[in-house]
């Protein structure tokens, strides 16, 4: 599919709008506010609505065709938007949905438009303009290194806050990894700019995102020996992983106070796990259909949980925030989705990939699991969300368009 130059240049323009990489923020305790003012970033956001609305005027028998074949992702969707009829905070529902809509047409566009292998380029361009913004904004210009007392130090990019910078790097680091060990054509400039994005990781001092990226790494070899062998040899290499996992992760559990204490961080992950808790409950009391999506934490439902918790704007883990959201039946419907995803990123690492970056799709579940282990990012207006909706939707046409044509070729 041949896409017109001055599409892809509209198309990066809204990968950099999504990535923030137009929207630089000084560090929080310096302002709140966006460089240029909220007018500015208002503007952005009118920017990116104008083109996707004229790419769905453009292209509305894709959008679709890709809604209908994926309706595991628009299930999911739909149940948001029928939250709000339950909603403790509907005003805030909405204001996030709007956002949220957004992620879900940019996502429809770039999985009609673009292959697996052209999205990683195109993504490649906004985050390594967003990490080499971060690195001069932060070298050279006051306000992007934290002052705070509890942050001192840590480099916080164009992000406004240290672990926002991790973890955009941890993506940024992430993808240009496996562009250049997939021989790319400016390998040396790709392998430059992973190393901006791990230097930016560690003077971040964001210790989820250099986790994410050690095990990206220590995941690759495995990859590529999964692809080799034949179809008993991968059922025992992923069964004897998934053991390996278990038990890493009982004898992690069992030493807590050890390893944890290594890091610098309690047995409460700074506080997490006693909140966890607490949001745990609410959960049991409203399992099925949840508080609405973005209903809870600014309603009197969670008075009580602000109270005890001040610095908690969410449940600070993805998975118990959907549970308190949109319940079981909302997160069913992810897990469901999920393990789809799963299973098409596995069976391409088997049967497709011949270059690392296909083993990619793979890598952006990890880093998505890892990532909203601590951080609720599953669901909301972010990139995070983005690239989930966009390589589920991907791999859905790739896996149909390969069985279409066995079915054809079957026929012939």
């Amino acid at each position: 599919m041949k896409v017109k130059l001055s599409e892809k240049i509209l198309t990066i323009l809204l990968l950099l709008i999504a990535v923030g990489a137009l929207t630089i923020h000084p560090a929080q305790e310096v302002s709140i506010s966006t460089l240029g003012g909220d007018k500015l970033d208002t503007l952005f956001n009118i920017i990116s609505y104008l083109i996707l609305f004229y790419f769905l005027i453009l292209y509305w028998k894709g959008f679709i065709y890709i809604i209908i074949s994926s309706p595991l992702q628009f299930f999911l969707l739909a149940i948001v938007i029928f939250s709000l009829l339950w909603s403790e905070d509907l005003s805030s529902s909405l204001t996030y949905l709007r956002g949220l809509i957004r992620i879900y047409f940019l996502a429809i566009y770039l999985a009609m438009r673009y292959p697996l292998k052209e999205q990683i380029k195109l993504i490649a361009w906004a985050l390594g303009v967003a990490a080499s913004l971060s690195m001069l904004f932060s070298a050279f210009v006051p306000g992007y290194i934290h002052e705070s007392p509890e942050l001192l130090g840590m480099w916080s990019g164009i992000y406004g806050h240290k672990n926002e910078l991790g973890y955009m790097m941890a993506w940024s680091a992430g993808v240009f990894l496996h562009l250049a060990l997939s021989g790319h054509r400016y390998r040396w400039f790709m392998w430059i700019l992973c190393g901006i994005s791990i230097c930016l990781i560690i003077l971040s001092r964001s210790t989820t995102s250099l986790t994410i990226l050690l095990t990206m790494i220590l995941l690759l070899p495995f990859y590529k020996s999964l692809r080799k062998t034949n179809y008993k040899l991968q059922v025992i290499m992923i069964t004897s992983t998934l053991m390996f996992l278990i038990i890493s992760s009982i004898l992690l559990l069992n030493n807590a106070e050890t390893v944890v204490g290594t890091s610098g961080k309690d047995l409460t992950f700074n506080g997490r796990s006693d909140l966890w808790e607490l949001v745990i409950s609410k959960i049991l009391e409203r399992p099925w259909l949840g508080y609405g999506f973005s209903g809870f934490w600014t309603s009197n439902a969670a008075s009580k949980l602000r109270a005890t918790y001040d610095w908690a704007s969410n449940a600070h883990n993805g998975f118990l925030e959907l549970l308190l959201e949109l319940g079981f039946l909302g997160f069913l419907t992810f897990i469901a989705g999920f393990v789809r995803f799963f299973v098409m990123a596995l069976t391409r690492i088997i049967s497709v990939a011949k270059k690392p970056e296909d083993y990619w799709p793979m890598q952006m579940l990890l880093i998505i699991v890892i990532v909203n282990f601590s951080e609720a990012r599953l669901l909301t207006p972010s990139w995070n969300w983005l690239m989930y909706v966009t390589t589920s939707l991907s791999l859905t046409i790739e896996y149909q368009r390969n069985r279409n044509n066995i079915l054809a070729n079957y026929l012939l």
